[in-house]
């Protein structure tokens, strides 16, 4: 059976009631349940990035976010993990084929967690590093069975390689104690002075940059575009899935509300009805800005042409917008759903936590991207 975009999209929407069952259940718990974990890694959705050489699908980045938006719909915390671990998927294409084999080798799954920021530190030792620290945001990490870690060199702090380590031989640390996205499980891990192969690590520019030699030994260019953008982008897509959920709750929530003084209904009311369109446009917009930068990078795969810098801050600046506009899309409905959406069993007050939480993701930092963008534009120094 082929797999291509449209089957992963029938297999999103399948598996889609499952999720929603299991939503509030996963946020309670603070990880994904057994069932919602199960649900995605059988219809393949890890899958979609992964190196066909290993087992995987090798689809495009666009079919990736149009999953990770779908599911997010149906639990944001199960979007979450799938953008993330999904792209960490799609990173070890760039890694050694070695690294590779040893991953998802015969027909394994895999499931790699991680943080690409480098928060902990390695050094060289001989054969490979010695890698030692803590790195925040692990999403996934209880059902990972192997971790990517961006590091530090020891001696100057600055951000030198990406290794991929077992989950079993880090200490997860339990700190997820958050006001969104709870049920993703994003917590710390630990090293405590790890030996890591060479042939498990990548330089972390060449990484980011897409320039790895591993990278043109696959079946299509998809793993010859930045890591840093490609996440930024990825962010986004599960930003917009829960704005996209909040939205039909809004609607749907303000067909039934009236008025408590007057008993009119609140769909009939002139500024109710500014707040939904001015909602709705954000939202639509901000899918627009992530499909933009998704063609573009369905462009330089197709061509194979280099991803310069001029991509790289568009990319991230268009993800940052997109977010914003999300964010700023469901505080507009929140605030315009009455005092009953504070309580906490409203869809609409989940989804205003999950979006600012998800907003808050350092790949798409607006100050930052827009700074950077506006600097390019301008033929200012990086």
């Amino acid at each position: 059976m082929q797999i291509d975009h449209d089957e992963i999209m029938r297999r999103a929407a399948a598996i889609a009631p499952t999720l929603a069952a299991h939503a509030r259940e996963c946020d309670a718990a603070r990880k994904l349940t057994a069932e919602s974990m199960a649900s995605m890694v059988n219809a393949g959705m890890f899958r979609i990035p992964q190196p066909r050489r290993v087992s995987g699908y090798e689809l495009s980045l666009r079919t990736l976010a149009d999953a990770v938006t779908s599911l997010s719909e149906a639990c944001p915390a199960s979007g979450w993990v799938l953008m993330v671990m999904g792209a960490h998927h799609w990173c070890m294409g760039s890694f050694p084929e070695a690294a590779q084999d040893e991953v998802f080798g015969d027909g394994r799954d895999g499931l790699v967690a991680g943080t690409l920021s480098s928060q902990g530190v390695a050094s060289v030792a001989d054969g490979g590093y010695r890698i030692e620290g803590r790195w925040q945001f692990c999403s996934g990490v209880d059902h990972a069975e192997w971790v990517i870690l961006g590091c530090a060199d020891a001696a100057t702090q600055r951000p030198s390689v990406h290794v991929v380590v077992p989950r079993a031989e880090l200490e997860v640390d339990d700190t997820w104690q958050v006001m969104g996205l709870q049920g993703t499980g994003s917590k710390d891990v630990v090293a405590h002075n790890i030996f890591v192969p060479l042939n498990r690590a990548i330089d972390t520019r060449t990484l980011f940059r897409g320039a790895s030699p591993h990278a043109i030994n696959h079946a299509t260019n998809l793993y010859r575009l930045s890591a840093e953008a490609m996440l930024s982008v990825s962010v986004a897509t599960a930003v917009l899935g829960s704005a996209k959920f909040a939205l039909r709750q809004f609607i749907e929530r303000t067909r039934e509300r009236r008025v408590i003084l007057t008993g009119v209904r609140k769909a009939e009311h002139g500024p109710t009805q500014v707040r939904l369109a001015e909602a709705a446009a954000e939202v639509h917009s901000a899918d627009l800005l992530i499909h933009d930068i998704l063609a573009e990078f369905d462009r330089l795969t197709a061509t194979g042409a280099s991803f310069d810098n001029d991509h790289r801050v568009r990319a991230k600046w268009q993800a940052a917008y997109a977010a914003e506009l999300c964010r700023r899309a469901v505080a507009r409905m929140f605030s315009g759903s009455g005092a009953h959406a504070v309580y906490t069993p409203s869809a609409l007050q989940a989804a205003f936590r999950n979006v600012n939480v998800g907003a808050q993701h350092a790949s798409i930092d607006f100050d930052n991207s827009a700074e950077q963008y506006a600097r390019a534009r301008l033929g200012l120094s990086s």
